[in-house]
């Protein structure tokens, strides 16, 4: 899940640049609803997700099918991005107002951003209200009383996969609070073993480990919002706890010492071999790992408790998205195959198919029968928000993307890391003031 370093901040910096003078009261404005097309249709959605819902490819080309079967006059032509390559081809679509008529969106400011800029159209203009009440964690993707991209599927924001095979072997107990896994990490070292795989060349495993640590100092989301408008800082102790608690990791050595040579994937892989007794994963994606490594020897848990705030102990939730771009000609026929995504049959294929939630509360929870995705069902029924989705991209990228490389490579230290992440902070305040008013008017649904 998310975004690349450099290619991906430089356009969504130009692309802020060039579209921010349109204003937002002007798209957000009501649409006008249109008679379903009788004549032809063609839509093409542009889309990610088999890298952490295998089986989403298959799922989407007959959830398509069985569509144009419905309404003959309707052709869809999906296109499968790269993980790198879905923010870019997005914008670059955006700045030419031509591409896609349905497009993917991560949740919160990943959809938001892009609604910001008039690229999309907000799905609760086509979408009944009584349908979109069905959604799930559609709140981060709502913003001035609009939703404005539908939850497609739950991402349990990221559980701890536990090797229990390796531990046991090493006669190492399952950590579930931070002083135990950081004396796990000394043990499992001493006996030659890697505690926690993981890679983090291509930057994502960044964000993902800001959210998952980082949540447990915080009181509510405010906090994280507050910080990035400059009401608070991020040196400020309760996210500056992050680096902190990251350098801990990286003392006690509870990583390969290839991390940053390592891409996020290539990292899980060394956990699927039996070379590390944990890892971190796309909750989404639990059902692959299980099944390829043995149902006995899997554990599934949240990153171990450090914190005392709400959040601790918890596993984060958001949902992947599908938006309808502000270009289309046909946006109620955009919406009306989202919400065939969302129909029982349809709900209860994906899940049977790639074992990832549908972000629905109508999904039929009898099918859930592998033992870890009961106790990851679980953990996301009372999960807590996904810190990555309340902070700028660019952000993310230049301060969690890359801060968390360069500490857990060795040439800086927690407090440095939380000055430069308060640095950028300040520079994105100055230049993307239309982005920090947003964020200050979006801030307020979290009061």
């Amino acid at each position: 899940m998310h975004r690349k370093l450099g290619v991906v901040v430089a356009v969504v910096v130009v692309v802020t640049a060039v579209l921010a003078t349109a204003g937002l009261a002007s798209r957000s404005s009501k649409t006008t609803k249109q008679a379903f097309p009788t004549g032809p249709v063609n839509l093409t959605m542009s889309w990610w997700g088999e890298q952490e819902a295998a089986g989403a490819k298959a799922w989407l080309n007959e959830t398509v099918a069985a569509y144009q079967k419905k309404h003959p006059n309707v052709k869809i032509k999906t296109v499968l991005q790269t993980t790198d390559g879905l923010i870019p081809a997005f914008k670059a679509a955006a700045a030419a107002k031509k591409g896609p008529d349905i497009q993917y969106f991560w949740g919160g400011i990943w959809s938001l951003d892009d609604a910001w800029l008039g690229n999309t159209k907000p799905v609760s203009d086509y979408i009944p209200k009584s349908e979109l009440a069905h959604y799930l964690n559609a709140k981060e993707d709502t913003f001035d009383g609009k939703v404005w991209t539908a939850p497609w599927y739950v991402q349990p924001s990221f559980p701890v996969l536990v090797r229990k095979d390796v531990l046991a072997k090493a006669g190492v107990a399952v950590p579930t609070t931070w002083p135990a896994l950081l004396k796990a990490c000394d043990r499992l070292n001493a006996k030659g073993i890697t505690p926690i795989a993981g890679g983090i060349k291509d930057g994502w495993f960044g964000g993902w480990l800001f959210s998952i640590i980082g949540a447990q100092g915080i009181t509510s989301i405010s906090d994280v919002l507050d910080a990035t408008t400059g009401k608070a800082k991020f040196t400020d102790p309760k996210l500056a706890a992050y680096w902190t608690r990251l350098q801990e990791l990286r003392d006690h050595k509870c990583w390969n010492d290839d991390i940053n040579s390592l891409e996020l994937y290539q990292g899980q892989q060394r956990w699927s071999e039996g070379k590390a007794a944990m890892t971190v994963a796309a909750g989404s994606d639990v059902k692959k790992f299980v099944k390829k490594v043995g149902v006995a020897k899997v554990g599934v848990m949240p990153m171990p408790k450090w914190g005392t705030g709400p959040y601790a102990g918890k596993l984060g939730s958001t949902s992947q998205t599908v938006g309808i771009t502000s270009w289309t000609k046909y946006p109620e026929v955009a919406a009306d195959f989202i919400m065939f995504m969302h129909n029982p049959e349809r709900m209860s294929a994906w899940f049977k198919t790639t074992g990832a939630f549908p972000a629905d509360n109508r999904f039929n929870t009898k099918l859930i029968t592998l033992p870890q995705q009961k106790v990851l069902f679980n953990l996301v029924k009372s999960g807590s928000p996904y810190l990555e989705n309340f902070i700028p991209p660019e952000l993310d990228a230049k301060a969690f993307f890359a801060q968390s490389q360069l500490l857990l490579g060795g040439s800086i230290n927690a407090p440095k890391a939380a000055a430069a992440t308060e640095k950028i902070a300040q520079r994105i305040r100055l230049t993307q003031r239309k982005q920090m008013a947003n964020f200050k008017k979006w801030s307020g649904s979290y009061k």
